[in-house]
């Protein structure tokens, strides 16, 4: 006689309970798909052991040593672009469904286009890290995922931009007073004043761990245009003309002025690349836990608003 073994085939295990129970977590994939990883019934899931990169990023610190005193002195520091490890558990009733879904996550990262992972706690605003593929983490089946539907998979990704973003701050829009008519009405031809003098001032903060770094937003007829961090002004070398967008970014990691057609959600504009056309400008950085004065001067009929961006080290 021969031996006869008797098996079953292996069995799935139960959906996965809600793994996070005090947040929220969604991903915005490359693609523009979101998915609630927090949600089992959506057939994605971040599991709680084993996730990297809500805690603080690594830094270096820049030090010298001397003879003349014990330990080290500290001359500065630097934020690594920051690790992030996931361990998903992806699920499906069904090979052809499981496939399907594998298929569309795995569509969602990319080593070089951006997602967006954000994070929300408690009545805090959410906060947001974007991430790229790194595709260096190894992975073995130990059995055919295609027949019980599931697996869990460790996909490792990576924040160029180490810090979490916070809830967007913005000032304006400031526009000009309203020109006053020179001459009464029935005198003779109309003609109005407009002021070059400052048609705005206003503070805003930086509720971030580190420094930041605005954009500003210009709309509409102006000229003559001043825009102020602080001491530090921005003085376009051109004009804008009614229906123009100019969109500064002063982050110094990558500089850049765009001028496009006009829109109301600053989030919908695209423009061309002006910067060459913005001159040699200086950008001014506002600090951690401060308070910065904005300054604004133009003559037109146009109006300016400022965003400020709170950078985090951590998640929450």
């Amino acid at each position: 006689m021969y031996p006869v073994v008797l098996g079953s085939p292996p069995v799935a295990p139960p959906v996965p309970v809600r793994q996070w129970q005090g947040m929220s977590i969604t991903w915005t994939g490359s693609d523009g798909s979101v998915w609630d990883l927090t949600d089992p019934d959506g057939g994605v899931v971040l599991v709680r052991d084993g996730v990297e990169g809500l805690h603080f990023p690594r830094i270096e610190k820049h030090t010298t040593r001397s003879r003349a005193f014990p330990g080290h002195r500290l001359r500065g520091w630097q934020t690594n672009a920051r690790d992030v490890l996931w361990k998903v558990y992806i699920w499906a009733d069904g090979t052809n469904a499981w496939l399907d879904r594998i298929t569309r996550f795995f569509a969602t990262i990319h080593p070089e286009n951006e997602g967006i992972w954000s994070v929300q706690v408690g009545d805090r605003p959410a906060r947001t890290l974007r991430l790229t593929g790194v595709f260096d983490e190894p992975h073995s089946y130990d059995r055919d995922p295609t027949l019980r539907g599931w697996q869990v998979y460790s996909i490792a990704l990576e924040a160029a931009q180490p810090y979490w973003q916070g809830e967007r701050v913005r000032r304006g829009p400031w526009e000009s007073p309203t020109p006053v008519g020179f001459i009464p009405e029935g005198g003779g031809p109309e003609f109005g004043i407009s002021s070059s003098a400052n048609f705005a001032t206003a503070a805003i903060p930086n509720l971030g761990d580190v420094d930041a770094y605005g954009i500003w937003w210009v709309r509409d007829a102006l000229s003559q245009i001043e825009l102020g961090v602080g001491d530090t002004l921005i003085r376009p070398t051109f004009d804008l003309i009614e229906g123009q967008m100019l969109r500064i970014d002063t982050d110094p990691r990558n500089p850049t002025a765009q001028l496009g057609p006009a829109v109301d959600d600053t989030d919908d504009f695209v423009g061309d690349d002006v910067t060459r056309q913005l001159g040699l400008q200086d950008y001014a950085r506002i600090p951690p836990g401060a308070s910065v004065p904005l300054h604004v001067a133009a003559v037109g009929a146009g109006a300016v608003m400022f965003d400020l961006t709170p950078l985090h080290f951590r998640a929450f």
